[in-house]
């Protein structure tokens, strides 16, 4: 019995609407998608951001933190020198070895004393100088030194807020491009040692403003200017990161799709941060001041987020390998089901 011509309208409209709603799914399945990916880029760019406003806020900001990365610089040997070079030069300044030279020619009673009286003298100026530079040597190089260190530093730490904010008031101080120590408080140690020693000239050593530079870079305004905004990325970005993390979990049609997107960024935003820090450390080295100084302070004050990086690498690699192992499962699982309901030859 052939269909009567009622019932084809009918059978055509089916098709017209299981085709219209083959094409809406269509577009709202895209939508998702796109809405999916960029959730997820954006959510691992705001990861990246969040690791790197959180370390510096982290190391910048937080008293034990700074404190336990300047004791690597204080603890180097090439530092320790040159500290004790300047405090010997401070000391030294401020006795006047030159005049105490002068006044002991004048001791000799003759204007132009003989030779061998001069370099006696210039010997004597010599041992001074030396007898200083080895109490300061000998200071430097104890644990004491690191205890005062520590002390100037964690005092300081409170101005270097201020500092970075434009303010001025303690003894670490910016000033253009150099962030500056004051070490005073060595040169008054180095002063008591020599007054235990019957030093005569200890008493002339007044309270001395010894300023050692911590960095010399272009880096050091763009640092004070950045200050509200690191504040304000290390406290958002990760709620943020998150936020979006949930939106492209809902949103994505196949969330193990979403996840190996979200790990295959992640593992080139991280590789490239950390290609970014190699190179940022060869322009901070170059625009150092004392180049020689320069690495050590930059690797001292970012061994932690390269760490930071590392971790966020390996990471995103192990989601990566989850998410494909998923994948693969997830189509092994439904060819052996549709095997399965296939129906047996004879």
């Amino acid at each position: 019995m052939s269909e009567t011509p009622t019932e084809e309208p009918a059978a055509a409209d089916e098709v017209r609407e299981d085709a219209g709603g083959g094409v809406r799914r269509g577009v709202w399945g895209a939508v998702r998608w796109i809405v999916a990916m960029l959730a997820c880029l954006l959510a691992v760019v705001a990861v990246t951001g969040a690791v790197a406003a959180y370390y510096a806020r982290l190391e910048l900001l937080t008293t034990d933190r700074f404190v336990e990365r300047t004791d690597i610089i204080a603890e180097d040997e090439q530092v320790q020198a040159a500290i004790a070079t300047m405090v010997t030069n401070e000391i030294a300044n401020a006795i006047d070895v030159d005049a105490i030279t002068q006044q002991a020619s004048g001791w000799v009673g003759v204007e132009n004393p003989p030779a061998y009286v001069k370099d006696l003298i210039a010997s004597a100026a010599e041992s001074l100088r030396a007898y200083i530079e080895t109490e300061v040597n000998e200071f430097v190089a104890s644990p004491a030194f690191l205890k005062v260190w520590d002390a100037a530093v964690t005092e300081a730490h409170s101005s270097l807020v201020s500092a970075l904010e434009g303010d001025n008031s303690g003894s670490l101080v910016a000033d253009g491009n150099t962030l500056t120590l004051d070490l005073g408080k060595v040169v008054e140690v180095v002063k008591e040692r020599l007054a235990e020693n019957d030093f005569a000239y200890a008493a002339d050593i007044p309270a001395i403003d010894a300023q050692y530079v911590l960095v010399d870079s272009d880096q050091v305004p763009e640092l004070q200017e950045r200050t509200d905004q690191l504040k304000w990325a290390a406290t958002w970005l990760p709620w943020i990161a998150l936020a979006l993390l949930v939106v492209a979990v809902l949103v994505a049609p196949r969330r193990w799709v979403a996840a190996l997107v979200v790990g295959l960024l992640a593992a080139a935003l991280a590789g490239t941060a950390l290609f970014a820090l190699s190179k940022v450390r060869e322009e901070f080295v170059k625009q150092a001041g004392d180049a020689s100084f320069a690495p050590l302070t930059y690797d001292a004050f970012t061994s932690g987020l390269k760490g930071s990086y590392l971790v966020m690498l390996i990471a995103a690699i192990v989601v990566v390998v989850a998410a494909v192992a998923a994948m693969v499962l997830r189509r092994e699982r439904s060819q052996a089901k549709v095997q399965g309901t296939q129906p047996k030859a004879a």
